[in-house]
């Protein structure tokens, strides 16, 4: 039979020309791979979408057929199917496309343009439908290398966000309809309530929209035995912190103030007393009072350079009052304070010799800055945990707290008992969207989490700067969060400082009043640009410099 192929005149594809562009189009898939990164390489923008790292595997497996077997005479055993399904990490892809272009090459020494396949091609391969030379080969080759390549542009446009991930512009944190940027008003710089400025983690916004796209907001097929979040947690708590809570004992909650306040209604009465560190978390603060709970305050003071309790000053206020639990706020919420061993062990003595209850608030845990530690309470030793509850939550560290998705461990056995008495649903339940979001930013966002830490430190150390050049306002600078306390003490103001900057710099701060902390005090949220940053900072001395 008469080969068509043969008897059509044959357009010579010189193996050079081919292996010039052919390098061109490799190269460019290898700089898309190396922009996305470990993070986003094995996403998928939609569920029935390619993930870049399948879709290039699946490259790979093109060359080593067509070029490999159909031109070099190359057996090579395929998956086709499987190329898709391929993961890893972005070195181990680039090593992949590397040594099959050094394979390409050598196959293309034995290219001869106008003769037929070395080997018969194997039917359950789709490709075109017509018998091919060598030459034509080499011309679907790049036709499949042209159109992936377009593909891998358009995974990477779709993965990649288009805001920058910590340097968002104005226009689009001014567009924000939260609580931040929306109260103050467009004539105000926010830098009050603790949210980032920044665009969603990757991994979080992939999860989120996995769920929509399959239509899965439905009743979620859960464990009935454990919150979905134990594993990840207890897991996560060991590689983070060297600590291995009990899964069994993670109850589900929505936020950390509800998890306060269940925990003071089934543990505690009208009446009884709480110790919590002063300054504090204004919610915490107005917890007590709403729950007729005697607040009595372990003063956080500042001992030359370092945040430390007043323990004098708490004893003395527990001679004639008689306190249930010991509320501990570490990483120190407005002070920025991680404690180290040495101050958790004198709370812990405390917690033992009084017979308290301890309530750890843990949230911002995983935003402790080089060189400090987070050290979880109920890792200071086993009759410690076994009288604390840890409250956490993903949603300081990545930015997702209208998620409301938080967890509570309960190491007391009398706790959880009494926890589990009540109405199955009374405190409502885990919600969809928040437990995928925590679970991808427990599982997959340390990368995202390690630029957060960077830029978070980035903007302390500019921020420290920046108050050195502010008349009479002085900081400590945080070992943690993105919260700096500020003593505008020494400017003699005449009035609230945070009722101040805002009248006269027009930045929205936190008064410090409301923590417990005298007027001359403000919180400063530093999760921000560093333009905006710059523009807060600016306006506060130029304040302070016009007075």
């Amino acid at each position: 039979m008469t080969n068509p192929a043969a008897a059509r005149p044959a357009l010579e594809v010189p193996g050079e020309d081919f292996r010039y562009f052919a390098d061109r189009a490799l190269d460019g898939l290898r700089a898309v791979i190396l922009e996305l990164g470990d993070e986003l390489v094995n996403q998928r923008p939609t569920p029935t979408a390619n993930s870049p790292f399948g879709l290039v595997t699946h490259v790979i497996g093109v060359l080593d057929y067509w070029c490999g077997t159909l031109i070099a005479g190359r057996p090579v055993n395929r998956d086709r199917e499987a190329e898709f399904r391929a993961t890893g990490s972005t070195a181990d892809l680039v090593a992949a496309l590397d040594a099959a272009q050094a394979r390409l090459h050598a196959d293309l020494e034995k290219l001869i343009s106008d003769a037929p396949p070395a080997l018969d091609p194997d039917p359950n391969f789709s490709g075109p439908d017509r018998e091919l030379t060598q030459g034509g080969i080499l011309l679907h080759v790049y036709e499949e290398l042209a159109q992936h390549h377009g593909q891998l542009e358009g995974l990477r446009d779709a993965l990649v966000p288009t805001v920058p991930a910590f340097e968002p512009p104005l226009a689009w944190l001014r567009a924000k309809q939260g609580v931040k940027w929306r109260r103050p008003g467009a004539d105000l710089l926010p830098a009050w309530v603790a949210d980032m400025d920044f665009p969603v983690a990757p991994v979080v916004r992939q999860s989120v929209l996995e769920v929509l796209d399959r239509g899965d907001l439905g009743y979620p097929d859960w464990p009935f035995d454990r919150h979905p979040l134990a594993e990840g947690f207890a897991a996560r708590s060991q590689r983070q912190f060297g600590w291995r809570p009990d899964p069994t004992q993670v109850r589900g909650i929505t936020d950390l103030l509800a998890g306060l306040q269940i925990l003071l209604d089934l543990t505690t009465e009208p009446g009884d007393g709480v110790i919590l560190q002063e300054p504090n978390y204004p919610p915490f603060r107005a917890t007590l009072p709403t729950m007729k709970r005697e607040a009595i305050g372990l003063p956080v003071v500042l001992d030359g350079d370092v945040w430390r309790h007043d323990f004098s000053a708490l004893e003395a206020a527990l001679t004639n009052r008689r306190a249930k639990v010991l509320l501990v706020v570490n990483p120190h919420n407005p002070t920025g304070t991680a404690f180290g061993a040495e101050e958790l062990h004198r709370l812990a003595d405390l917690a033992l010799r009084h017979d308290l209850l301890v309530i750890s608030d843990e949230i911002h845990a995983d935003l402790v800055h080089e060189p400090n530690r987070h050290i979880p309470f109920a890792a200071l030793g086993p009759e410690i945990a076994a009288r604390t509850v840890t409250l956490t939550s993903a949603t300081k560290a990545f930015n997702i707290a209208g998620l409301r998705t938080a967890i509570a461990h309960i190491g007391p056995e009398a706790v959880r008992q009494l926890w589990d008495a009540e109405p199955p649903d009374i405190h409502g339940v885990a919600n969809v969207l928040g437990v995928e979001a925590t679970r991808a930013a427990w599982e997959q966002g340390d990368d995202w989490l390690a630029g957060v830490r960077t830029h978070l430190l980035a903007q302390r150390d500019r921020l420290s700067k920046a108050v050195a050049e502010m008349p009479g306002v002085s900081l400590r600078a945080p070992d943690a969060t993105y919260l700096a306390w500020l003593d505008c003490s020494g400017a003699d103001l005449g009035e609230d400082a945070g009722g101040f900057f805002r009248r006269r710099a027009r930045v929205r701060l936190s008064p410090g009043p409301d923590y417990g902390g005298g007027p001359e005090w403000v919180r400063l949220n530093f999760a921000a640009s560093t333009a905006v940053l710059d523009e807060i900072t600016g306006r506060m001395r130029e304040a302070l410099e016009a007075r």
